[in-house]
């Protein structure tokens, strides 16, 4: 037997107490019934003592005998010093010939005893036997029904305190686990209740430290990955915009624009890499975002064609923010890419750029097919793609550059079909041009 398991420890004290109890009140209860006991043997005896005193029926061993059968006492009659009948061994002991004769039952050992005077005749005498109170009928009926009740409650407080301690004991291995966990006691508005939603709390805490240990592991090997194709592709890639440039420059048209243009993509990518490994903080000036949106889309123009997708550009005066233009770019260039690889049989891309409430906003609206449920939530994740060779960072780069510029990006899908997706940044206090105090 396991004492030292709950079940007892919280038993074990209330039946201490229930026994404790169940003594008390049986002694009590005792006391009750000798008292209420003691007041019938007065009644009867009084009643007998009066019938006796108006009948002239003789005193006799008869009439004792019938008064005994009738009252259920043990009666005799005092006639000068003398009981008539004569007791039983045991009752000789107790003190019938000096108690006085004052109708006062009187406690003698085991049993009460009481004397009525009769007038013109011998004094009645009755015993009463006093039985054990756990003996007793009403004692024990009453006694029984304590101890059961108080067994029934025991019962109930260890069900409800020991079974949910042992169901949160038992899925404490699963604490590491990834599945759905069901743990009612959850719901409860009590210790227990306190106990179950900090086990699920902490167990969140540990899935969100092992997923976030896990990215980290991830960005140190890309990390190291880039650092290596970064320092190999790097040189090339230059070369080749140095001579694309140069053939521009002699006469080279289209394609050395377009040998360019593929390059400053290849140059892109590598440098989304290096952010995405080695994020620095934003190299801050004054930029105007509207002719360097127009300058983004201009990059893509020919790509956008190829796509079937018509871009639209409008831009508002004064969106001037605090920046770093080649990050800025960058994001303006992974949520263009993103937009025309959402729209692969064509369509419209609505590129908008307001100021409003000391914010600077730039909404690119696509007409693909927006955005799943689970990519609404998990867009700022790296690594989360649901296109078919996605690699998951064009989203996540853009959402650490705006948040490194103190602003924020916004995604959601369109009222009819599409996605839009927002940049919002805090707009820069330009201060006028001092005058020169001069008068024309």
């Amino acid at each position: 037997m396991a004492i030292h398991r709950l079940t007892w420890r919280v038993a074990l004290p209330f039946v201490l107490l229930v026994m404790i109890e169940t003594v008390a009140l049986a002694m009590f209860l005792g006391r009750q019934v000798a008292t209420e006991e003691r007041a019938r043997l007065e009644r009867v005896a009084a009643a007998n003592a009066a019938f006796l005193e108006n009948s002239s029926l003789p005193t006799s061993d008869r009439m004792a005998e019938s008064l005994r059968s009738i009252s259920g006492y043990e009666v005799f009659f005092r006639r000068r010093g003398q009981l008539v009948p004569q007791p039983a061994p045991e009752l000789s002991a107790l003190p019938l010939v000096a108690q006085p004769a004052d109708g006062r039952a009187m406690r003698s050992g085991q049993f009460d005893c009481i004397v009525m005077p009769i007038a013109n005749k011998d004094d009645l005498v009755l015993v009463h036997r006093l039985l054990d109170p756990w003996v007793d009928s009403r004692v024990t009926s009453v006694l029984v029904a304590f101890v059961l009740l108080a067994l029934l409650t025991a019962w109930l407080v260890g069900r409800d305190l020991v079974r949910p301690l042992r169901h949160l004991a038992n899925q404490l291995p699963r604490i590491e686990s990834s599945g759905p966990l069901a743990l009612p006691e959850a719901e409860r508005r009590d210790e227990i209740g306190d106990l179950a939603r900090s086990f699920l709390r902490t167990r969140q805490e540990l899935h969100d430290e092992r997923a976030a240990r896990e990215r980290m592991e991830q960005l140190a090997v890309l990390g190291r990955m880039t650092a290596a194709l970064a320092h190999e592709v790097q040189n090339p890639v230059a070369a080749i915009r140095m001579h694309a440039q140069l053939w521009q420059q002699s006469g080279g048209g289209e394609t050395a624009a377009t040998i360019e243009h593929e390059a400053m993509r290849i140059e892109s990518m590598l440098n989304q890499w290096m952010f995405l490994t080695r994020p620095e903080p934003p190299a801050m000036a004054l930029v105007d975002l509207g002719p360097q949106l127009e300058r983004v889309v201009a990059l893509h123009r020919t790509e956008a064609a190829h796509a079937a997708v018509r871009v639209t550009v409008s831009t508002a005066a004064g969106l001037t923010v605090a920046g770093d233009r080649r990050r800025l770019d960058q994001v303006f260039h992974n949520l263009l890419i993103n937009a025309l690889q959402a729209m692969p049989g064509g369509g419209t891309l609505s590129i908008r750029a307001s100021r409003h409430d000391g914010e600077v906003l730039v909404e690119f609206d696509d007409t693909g097919t927006g955005f799943s449920a689970q990519a609404l939530q998990r867009f700022a994740e790296f690594f989360f793609s649901e296109k078919e060779g996605g690699m998951g960072i064009g989203l996540a780069v853009a959402s650490e550059i705006t948040k490194a510029h103190g602003g924020r990006l916004v995604v959601e899908n369109r009222a009819g079909d599409g996605a839009s997706v927002r940049v919002v940044l805090p707009a820069a206090i330009v201060d006028p041009v001092p005058s020169t105090g001069l008068q024309p």
